[in-house]
């Protein structure tokens, strides 16, 4: 036995045991609704392997059918067409270092802050 097989063992035992576990602790009605989830999932299942063969098939015959029109293994990719724009914008006068503007040289001015409501939470010596 290899690693890799013992460890898919190891995990496969502990799988079983956890769910084992997990369910003798649920009650009847959220059992009901895990076996009717795996359930639905497995019936999804069939249909899903289904689809993706049918879809698969028809894909590789619309595939090969191209191939036949436009040469063996040979496709012809549309152009590929770039188109350079007129004359570049001109940028605003001022500095464009960030998104914030840069500070100006004035003097910083004092900001007055009006608190509004919260009257309530000030203790009784007006301090926060």
């Amino acid at each position: 036995m290899t690693v890799k097989q013992i460890a898919i063992g190891l995990g496969l035992v502990f799988a079983i045991v956890l769910a084992v576990v997990v369910a003798k602790k649920m009650s009847t009605e959220a059992m009901a609704v895990v076996i009717g989830v795996v359930c639905g999932v497995a019936a999804g299942l069939p249909t899903s392997v289904l689809l993706l063969m049918t879809l698969g098939r028809r894909d590789r015959r619309r595939m090969d059918e191209w191939d036949r029109q436009n040469g063996q293994g040979h496709r012809n990719y549309p152009p590929v067409v770039v188109i350079q724009g007129g004359q570049p914008q001109a940028l605003p006068q001022g500095s464009q270092g960030g998104y914030w503007p840069a500070p100006q040289s004035q003097q910083s001015v004092a900001r007055d802050f009006n608190m509004v409501g919260g009257n309530d939470l000030l203790l009784d010596d007006g301090g926060w």
